[in-house]
């Protein structure tokens, strides 16, 4: 039987932008401890290549993404897999345009059951997975925006949004 997870997460860059961060594989480690050893078999971002390497959260296995649509700055869809993990899912991850923002949507699709000792199996590792990976990725979209409205309109344009989310965040 399929399990479905959905996850979503916004970001103030521009879709352009956060399309620009993801599409390099390369940056995928440094945004987040989830991924290491990264490369592509076949053309990157072209249907039926992979992006393989070895995930390291939330627990460490070798993985193969088989790339089964790409609309650059839109969407990506891809089977996931893994021969050590004991289960397959179908991602979609779909970038929405907003005035000043973007939201990041994935849709996920999964068979089979995770064998390794995980809280809540598939599910659980996928969301795991997602929801680390993507809230990660959305705070280095969001630094970004911060660091291009610096660049063309100065500190002060920034810093009372930057002091406001700091004073919130330490009440």
């Amino acid at each position: 039987m399929a399990q479905f997870f959905s996850y979503s997460v916004k970001t103030r860059l521009d879709r352009q932008a956060v399309w620009q961060l993801l599409a390099d594989i390369q940056n995928w480690s440094s945004i987040s401890r989830v991924y290491e050893d990264l490369g592509w078999s076949g053309e990157p971002w072209s249907i039926g290549s992979s992006i393989t390497g070895k995930l390291k959260y939330p627990v460490a296995v070798p993985f193969q993404y088989l790339l089964r649509d790409v609309k650059p700055a839109r969407l990506v869809r891809y089977l996931a897999h893994g021969s050590e993990i004991g289960f397959a899912t179908e991602q979609t991850i779909s970038f929405e345009r907003f005035s000043n923002s973007t939201l990041i949507h994935v849709d996920a699709y999964a068979v089979g059951i995770c064998n390794c000792s995980i809280v809540g199996g598939t599910l659980g590792f996928l969301k795991s997975l997602t929801e680390s990976w993507f809230s990660e990725f959305a705070r280095v979209c969001d630094d970004e925006a911060i660091l291009r409205q610096v660049s063309t309109h100065g500190v002060w344009s920034v810093l009372p949004h930057r002091l406001g989310r700091i004073v919130r965040t330490s009440w």
